[in-house]
């Protein structure tokens, strides 16, 4: 395959579903996991439930390198309802100090997020939260991969998603 290889901080191309956990909430996803996608999906609510719409998902943590790689990404194949990502700060003692939000996805694409702004370059434990959220009659998405690149990359990436030709970054990058 001819083109660039893009060297990625981090990345989940979701052929280990068992890496991401489910919310710790009441309405928890449903996870199916065929080989590397992640479908969430949310049936129909009870009659009582409180609010107009249900979210819900699936967390992992991650140690990323936000100088070098400051954009997150998550291909979305198929949505019904939406799909975004939220990312914790996480300090020594995993406690949440900042919580940032992904571009939000009614329909299939990739969902983004540019740290840049919101955090000095250095390196960071992070939470990673993939939500699905929707209907009370039911929504679901499905993940096909999460990446954190550089800038540049993430506007390849932008523009050729199903690329493949992918380079996790060691110590020999640094």
């Amino acid at each position: 395959m001819p083109g660039p290889t893009i060297v990625v901080g981090w990345q989940d191309e979701l052929d280990s579903p068992s890496r991401w956990e489910p919310l710790a909430m009441e309405n928890q996803a449903r996870v199916i996991a065929p080989p590397g996608v992640l479908i969430l999906s949310l049936g129909h609510v009870p009659d009582n439930w409180p609010y107009t719409y249900q979210w819900s998902g699936v967390t992992q943590d991650a140690s990323v390198d936000v100088a070098r790689f400051p954009v997150l990404m998550a291909k979305v194949n198929w949505v019904q309802g939406y799909a975004h990502m939220d990312i914790d700060v996480l300090d020594a003692q995993d406690r949440a100090v900042k919580t940032l939000r992904s571009s939000t996805l009614n329909g299939q694409g990739i969902s983004t997020v540019d740290l840049v702004g919101s955090l000095d370059p250095a390196y960071y434990r992070l939470r990673l939260r993939l939500i699905v959220g929707g209907d009370n009659a039911g929504c679901a998405a499905i993940y096909d991969w999460v990446r954190f690149v550089g800038k540049k990359d993430a506007e390849f990436l932008a523009k050729n998603p199903d690329w493949t030709k992918l380079r996790l970054a060691g110590a020999i990058d640094r």
